[in-house]
């Protein structure tokens, strides 16, 4: 039998997963948003099981979607305001296209949200955070500005590690590239809906096992991009073929410029 020091795993430590979805007139175009809405349904699934698989991260789901204006489709049940939920708390709505796209007003909204005085509430630390962005199209709105103040004023957007998913010929990598920390690799096209129902699942997957793993961020979204890359290759698999490592020992320093310690708390 164990015994209870054995049994007494470390707590484990928040990592947010994000997503930053373009749910503009055009994701009607070829089934696009009903792809979106099958791929998250199926990739909540999947992703309920790497989580009970990680000894180190407690996975929590925020969306953002963005058109004609942005607004949190994650809320808390209890008071309507904007919130991470967990795994099981979690059940996907389908969501509808229309309007136009305002990456910026998106932008704009998790400035205001990804703080300790708002969604990131946790007490026992957090992983470095992941934003998944989808567009396809191009910005409707003062998108530069928002961005430029978002990384400039928050820590957490500034650290969080940014993937980008670019739907179709109308996407605008240019402005996915600068949002993906200026890494075009981190910028991942697809043009066909079975492809994108099948990137958003690996995507989402590999980000959250590479993220729950790694104390610092300096090389997760090339390592990301590298398995997603790898994984789509291969007919049919949606799993890199590595599980989280356990918990490492404490290191000195982080890969952001202003240095990531996840057991840092006086971030705000």
């Amino acid at each position: 039998m164990p015994n209870i020091g054995d049994t007494q795993s470390k707590a484990r430590k928040l990592l947010p997963i994000i997503y930053v979805l373009d749910t503009s007139g055009s994701m009607n175009v070829e089934g696009r948003i009903s792809a979106v809405n099958e791929a998250m349904r199926e990739t909540m699934d999947v992703l309920k099981d790497v989580a009970a698989k990680n000894p180190t991260a407690e996975l929590k789901i925020g969306v953002l979607a963005f058109s004609s204006g942005a607004s949190w489709v994650t809320k808390d049940p209890s008071t309507g305001a904007p919130a991470l939920l967990d795994l099981d708390d979690f059940y996907w709505n389908d969501m509808t296209a229309g309007g136009v796209t305002d990456l910026g007003a998106a932008m704009t909204e998790l400035d205001n949200q990804l703080n300790r005085s708002a969604m990131l509430v946790s007490d026992t630390g957090f992983k470095v955070p992941v934003l998944i962005f989808m567009s396809d199209g191009g910005p409707t709105d003062d998108w530069e500005s928002a961005y430029n103040k978002a990384v400039a004023n928050n820590r957490w957007v500034k650290s969080a590690t940014k993937i980008a998913i670019a739907v179709g010929d109308g996407a605008d990598r240019g402005v996915l590239t600068r949002v993906a920390d200026g890494n075009d690799e981190a910028v991942i096209g697809v043009t066909d809906r079975e492809t994108l129902k099948r990137l958003i699942k690996v995507v989402s997957v590999t980000a959250s096992m590479i993220n729950g793993k790694s104390r610092t961020a300096d090389t997760n979204q090339n390592e990301i991009v590298n398995e997603i890359n790898r994984t789509m290759g291969e007919e049919g698999k949606t799993q890199p073929e590595f599980t989280p490592e356990p918990e490492p020992e404490p290191e000195t320093g982080g890969g952001f410029a202003e240095g990531w310690d996840d057991d840092d708390d006086t971030w705000e």
